[in-house]
């Protein structure tokens, strides 16, 4: 089985692992421990998911949270080196091997460069990977930004909250709206699908 990593970033998620590359890279990709502060702010992103009604959502992240799953990227992670190379600003990836999902290795402009509704925005965005592995050992963009679009709804996260709002808005245009068309009905993404 190989490792499929998914990446958000603005303009697209990237796949990186070529076929080969997951048994070379995958043991040294699952990240690092996160520190106390990044785990506070994974547990206050799963916290203000509850808050907001998604409590199943909520419920797994703080299930994934106690595994190891979550992780912090280490400095020399290629995947996140790659995105960036390609143009992209990596947030996340997660690593599976079919239905078991190893890690959701999360990038240090996660826990620098986000608000807290984008934190929580993003990590459903790698629930919907996760939930997709576990079902069917595959996952593509459409899961991870299908699922983040459609929690958003009772998130609430907006342009306020600066790139992880567009680039999910950019997402869903790019791989939701294809399979699914009644999404381009949504103001914001049919509004986003017109502006120049």
């Amino acid at each position: 089985m190989r490792t499929r990593p998914h990446i958000l970033a603005l303009a697209a998620l990237f796949t990186l692992c070529t076929p080969g590359c997951a048994s070379k890279h995958a043991a040294a990709q699952m990240g690092r421990l996160m520190t106390a502060d990044e785990r506070t702010m994974v547990t206050d992103a799963a916290a203000l998911m509850a808050k907001k009604g998604l409590k199943d959502e909520s419920a797994l992240a703080t299930s994934l949270l106690g595994k190891g799953i979550w992780r912090s990227a280490t400095a020399d992670d290629i995947y996140m080196k790659q995105a960036e190379k390609d143009g992209g600003t990596p947030y996340a990836y997660t690593l599976s091997a079919g239905k078991q999902p190893s890690a959701i290795v999360l990038a240090p402009r996660f826990f620098k460069e986000t608000t807290a509704p984008a934190r929580a925005s993003l990590m459903l965005h790698e629930l919907g990977h996760y939930r997709a592995y576990v079902k069917t050992g595959f996952s593509d963009e459409t899961d991870g930004y299908k699922a983040q679009y459609d929690a958003n709804k009772k998130l609430g996260m907006g342009e306020e909250d600066s790139l992880p709002y567009f680039a999910m808005l950019d997402g869903v245009v790019e791989y939701v709206v294809p399979k699914y068309p009644e999404y381009k009905k949504y103001p914001d993404v049919k509004g986003y699908m017109t502006t120049p």
